[in-house]
C-alpha cells in the first residue's frame, strides 16, 4: 500500500510539472530583441512611459532603451539618423516636412492631439486678434507652433504680414514673453502654463480652437519597420495595453508620468489636461482614408497646403507613402 501511495504521489507531481511547463511555454512571450525609444517632456508620451514602467514592452518580448532627448529637434534628428528606433510624439506636419526632404518615415498610429496644450499667450492689453497687428510674436518658424499661428490668423482674417514674427523656440519664446521682450508667444506645455502663470498675460487662442490640427504620431524609419515588423507589432500592442491601463488607473498613470518628468503628479495631470490621448478605436478611425481633418490623410493634405504656402516644401507629399495602417488594423 505504501508503494502504491508513493507511486501516486510521484505521478501527481509529474503531472503537475508537465502541465506547469506546458502552461509556462504557452504563456511565455518570446524575446524579440532590443529597441531604442526617444522622447522628451511632452505629456502625450504617457502611454509609452506607462508601457515601459509597468513592463508592457517586456511582456511583448522587447528590451527597450529609453533616451530622453535634449530637444524636439534633436529627437527627430536622432530618429532619422538611426540613433533611436522610434518616437511617439513627432508632429504629423514635421513628418510631412521630413518626408518631403527624402526621409522615409512611416506612421503606424496616432498618439495624441493637442486639445488646448498649445496656444498663443498675449499681454493683457491685447484683447482681440486685431490688437496683434504690428506686434512682436515669438514663434519658432516652420514648426507646428507656426502652423497653429497660421490657422489662428487665417480664422481671424489676418496673415503673417500683419505681425512681426520673432523666430524663437517654444522655451526661449516663453522666456522672452515673461521678460516682456515680446507681445505674444506661441508655445506648448509646460511652457504654455509657465507663460500664463507668470501673470503677464493670458491665452488668446489654443489648439482647442483648431481641433485636430496638431497631432502627434508614432513613427519609425521605413527601413527599420520593414526589417523589424515583429518589434513594431510589439510596440503597438504595448501602447494599446498602456492606454487601457491609463483609462482605468488615471491617478497611478499620472504618478508614472510625473516620475519621468521630475514634477508632481498634480502638475503632470494639469499638463495632460490639454491633450487627447488616442486609443485603438480612435486610431482605426484616424488611419482610415478621408480628406477630413479627423483622418491623418486629411491632416496631411492640410499640412501640405501650409508648408507649400510657407515655401517649406516644393511638392505635396502623398499620405499613402507615409501612413501604414496595418499594425493597428491587424491588432488582436
Amino acid at each position: 500500500m505504501k508503494r502504491i501511495i508513493n507511486a501516486i504521489i510521484v505521478l501527481v507531481l509529474f503531472v503537475i510539472i508537465v502541465f506547469g511547463l506546458f502552461f509556462y511555454q504557452q504563456n511565455k512571450k518570446p524575446y524579440i530583441g532590443k529597441i531604442t525609444y526617444g522622447y522628451q517632456n511632452w505629456p502625450g508620451v504617457l502611454p509609452y512611459l506607462v508601457a515601459y514602467d509597468l513592463g508592457f514592452f517586456k511582456e511583448q518580448g522587447l528590451e527597450v532603451k529609453m533616451v530622453k532627448e535634449d530637444s524636439y529637434v534633436q529627437e527627430i534628428d536622432n530618429l532619422i539618423s538611426g540613433k533611436t528606433d522610434f518616437i511617439g510624439d513627432i508632429a504629423l506636419i514635421d513628418v510631412v516636412k521630413k518626408a518631403s526632404q527624402g526621409n522615409k518615415i512611416k506612421v503606424v498610429l496616432a498618439t495624441d492631439y493637442s486639445n488646448g496644450a498649445d496656444g498663443i499667450v498675449v499681454k493683457k492689453e491685447i484683447k482681440t486678434f486685431g490688437d496683434l497687428k504690428s506686434k512682436k510674436v515669438a514663434v519658432e518658424k516652420d514648426t507646428l507652433s507656426e502652423y497653429l499661428l497660421y490657422d489662428a490668423l487665417k480664422k481671424n482674417d489676418l496673415n503673417f504680414n500683419d505681425i512681426e514674427e520673432i523666430d524663437l523656440s517654444s522655451q526661449k519664446g516663453a522666456e522672452a514673453f515673461i521678460k516682456g521682450e515680446v507681445d505674444a508667444v506661441v508655445t506648448y506645455e509646460p511652457e504654455l502654463s509657465k507663460a500664463v502663470n507668470s501673470g503677464n498675460g493670458y491665452s488668446l487662442y489654443t489648439s482647442l480652437n483648431s481641433p485636430g490640427l496638431i497631432i502627434d504620431v508614432l513613427a519609425f524609419r521605413d527601413e527599420f519597420m520593414q526589417k523589424n515588423q515583429s518589434k513594431v507589432v510589439a510596440v503597438v500592442k504595448a501602447y494599446v495595453k498602456a492606454m487601457d491601463y491609463i483609462k482605468n488607473n488615471p491617478d497611478k498613470s499620472y504618478i508614472i508620468g510625473a516620475k519621468y518628468f521630475e514634477i508632481t503628479s498634480e502638475e503632470f495631470k494639469n499638463q495632460l489636461a490639454g491633450i487627447k490621448l488616442l486609443n485603438k478605436e480612435d486610431n482605426i478611425n484616424a488611419l482610415s482614408y478621408s480628406a477630413s481633418i479627423n483622418s491623418l490623410h486629411g491632416a496631411i493634405i492640410q499640412a501640405n497646403k501650409f508648408l507649400i504656402e510657407k515655401q517649406s516644401i516644393k511638392n505635396e507629399v502623398d499620405s499613402i507613402d507615409i501612413i501604414e495602417p496595418k499594425f493597428i488594423r491587424d491588432l488582436n
